[in-house]
């Protein structure tokens, strides 16, 4: 007798060993129903799109069904498991969530670029350093955010997200977006220079990458207007977006804007260079790797860049070819840099916006109180994320005694305690 339809939804049946055939069957539903339910849609219709939205939003239900019933269980299986598979386990998850990521790239830039008809082969090269750069990124973060205090902050500010509401919460974060992310308010505190420098550098990188992106990607590009050559359109994923003539301000905003790009990195790049001259703190603590290197690389961009344009409107295109040549060799090496580099601290900086997030909870939620001098020192929250992260870590600071833990002082009676503890070693010396 062939087993009814309830039996495949009998979730309780899923820990019992099963033949390869079962799953099988589970995968057959999987691939049933969305052809068919695409097909009625076209029919009914005429278009697909729905179907693949109501796809999306089941995929989502599973996601969050996944987070709700899977997930958990698996945490507190990790937990319990020793450090080489938790480790190992965490550098396969890492090495999928890059490959998934990845490939919704590739496939946005297919799509993107009508089935790569606005896609300019002569930047494939480009896009393969991209491409190659989103998987170490991506891996890179992965594995950093499943390491034990960083995962910490991550999974408290999703959930400190959700408990103080989705409205508050989100202002909040515009509020530290806006001052910590792109006016970096916090560097001018340290030095107006420092501010500036990264001011510059920043702006400048971050308008390279609006205007470069898209244009090797292919989901802009431009074209001139059938009725009038001196008119350029702008298309969007194939879809006319504007239009602008030709010997205008916009138009010259434009095609130059990557210039615009160069000349702030330049400035930024000079302050800095300026700094780290003269600035003994910094030059006793500076590296080629972590300092110099990426500001070569950045510089080796700017000026390549400018150089074509120099090449292109005053001389003629001498030596455009080597100068391009050239100027690709300094973007794929800076691209293959980003993962591994200074760089990708520009990833990890919206982080902080969770762990700002994770502060302020904790300055208005209930706080720790010293066990020796009875006074508050910090928020109940953090004290008990740090009795949980040390010891997987490598670090336990548990004690025999009325206090249990050495994170439940306070700084200053620490520095008392250990003051008190030498005392007492110098006096049983001493006799």
């Amino acid at each position: 007798m062939a087993p009814s339809f309830s039996s495949y939804l009998d979730i309780s049946q899923l820990n019992e060993p099963r033949s390869p055939d079962w799953w099988a069957r589970w995968a057959g539903w999987g691939g049933f129903f969305p052809p068919l339910l695409l097909g009625v849609f076209r029919d009914r219709l005429g278009v697909v799109w729905p179907g693949f939205l109501l796809l999306s939003a089941v995929a989502c239900l599973l996601w969050w069904m996944n987070g709700r019933v899977f997930l958990t269980r698996e945490e507190a299986l990790a937990t319990k498991l020793p450090p080489a598979p938790t480790h190992t386990a965490d550098r396969v998850r890492a090495g999928a969530w890059a490959t998934l990521w990845t490939s919704v790239l590739i496939a946005a830039i297919v799509l993107g670029s009508r089935n790569l008809q606005n896609f300019d082969l002569a930047l494939v090269i480009y896009t393969f350093a991209i491409i190659f750069a989103t998987w170490g990124v991506i891996y890179h973060y992965s594995v950093w955010i499943r390491k034990p205090p960083t995962y910490v902050y991550w999974k408290r500010g999703w959930q400190l997200f959700k408990e103080r509401g989705v409205i508050r919460s989100f202002g909040q974060l515009i509020t530290v977006a806006s001052t910590h992310l792109l006016g970096q308010t916090f560097i001018a505190k340290r030095s107006r220079l420092r501010w500036l420098m990264h001011q510059l550098i920043f702006w400048g990188c971050v308008l390279a990458v609006m205007i470069t992106f898209p244009l090797v990607f292919g989901w802009i590009h431009f074209s001139s207007a059938p009725n009038d050559q001196m008119t350029y359109v702008t298309y969007l994923f194939g879809f006319p977006a504007g239009r602008f003539h030709l010997h205008t301000f916009t138009a010259l905003m434009l095609f130059h804007g990557l210039d615009v790009a160069a000349v702030l990195v330049l400035g930024g790049i000079a302050l800095s260079l300026w700094r780290r001259m003269r600035d003994e703190g910094a030059r006793a603590v500076q590296t080629l790797a972590m300092d110099f290197w990426p500001l070569i690389l950045l510089f080796a961009i700017s000026i390549t860049g400018l150089a074509l344009t120099v090449s292109q409107e005053w001389l003629g295109g001498s030596f455009y070819d080597f100068i391009a040549i050239l100027h690709a060799i300094t973007v794929i090496a800076a691209l293959l840099y980003l993962p591994f580099g200074k760089f990708f601290h520009i990833f990890q900086r919206p982080a902080q916006l969770g762990v700002k997030l994770y502060q302020r909870a904790g300055d208005e939620g209930e706080g720790a109180i010293c066990a020796r001098c009875r006074e508050r020192y910090a928020s109940l929250m953090h004290v008990d994320d740090l009795k949980r992260v040390l010891p997987q870590v490598g670090f336990n600071y548990s004690m025999s005694g009325p206090v249990g833990n050495w994170q439940e002082l306070c700084p200053a009676c620490k520095r008392k305690s250990l003051s008190l503890a030498q005392l007492r070693l110098k006096e049983e010396a001493n006799g």
